[in-house]
């Protein structure tokens, strides 16, 4: 047996709490921080707090040179898009990036201009390498533990000029066969650091 519960719908009764709507400012500026980092972009602001976060495209520069350029999502760099990193050394990484590593497919530049691309995970070379070197030669291996295996393409290189004022490579007419076998070296990328503004670091943004 059920029981019936008459209940009262009077215009007391029946109203109903809203959720208050959070206001959210999306615009576009220039921060710089107290750690002298700046941020040139879109970024996101609650009208409530006023705190600012990277959102949206956006240019993030150290103090030191550091340049990180891609898509940012609550001052997060990448969510698994391309970006692009140069450092001050002068090597580079391009690929996609997720939580501040470099994850999947991509390139590292190395400040000698040697080309790296391969898969990444955590930051670290996994799987098949393709290696290109400051003169032009393509190494093809293996990452191992930080480490890559890589042999030659070619078997026939350039011999290279004795002499110590050149550098250059020269073809010779009659090639001879390299003697150059496979090589174990450090691949090593820099490893991508997290920005170290604080929420109460920016300053008002400027507009474009």
């Amino acid at each position: 047996m059920t029981a019936k519960t008459e209940v009262g719908v009077g215009p007391s009764e029946t109203t109903v709490k809203k959720d208050k709507e959070v206001l959210v400012v999306q615009d576009q500026g220039l921060f710089t921080f107290e750690t002298a980092d700046t941020y040139d972009g879109c970024f996101e602001a609650k009208k409530k707090d006023r705190i600012a976060k990277m959102h949206g495209v956006g240019v993030y520069t150290t103090a030191e040179g550091d340049i990180y350029t891609g898509t940012w999502d609550n001052d997060k760099l990448g969510a698994n898009l391309d970006v692009r990193i140069q450092y001050s050394d002068g090597s580079r990484y391009e690929g996609l990036f997720k939580e501040w590593c470099y994850n999947n497919r991509g390139k590292y530049i190395y400040p000698d201009s040697s080309l790296l691309e391969c898969e990444f995970l955590e930051n670290c070379p996994v799987g098949k390498l393709k290696l290109i070197d400051p003169n032009g030669h393509v190494w093809l291996g293996k990452a191992e533990q930080g480490y890559g295996w890589l042999s030659p393409v070619n078997h026939y290189f350039d011999m290279l000029e004795k002499s110590r004022d050149s550098s250059r490579t020269k073809k010779s007419k009659k090639p001879e066969q390299d003697t150059v076998k496979s090589r174990r070296v450090s691949l090593s990328p820099t490893k991508p650091s997290s920005p170290t503004k604080t929420s109460s670091s920016p300053t008002k943004p400027k507009k474009k």
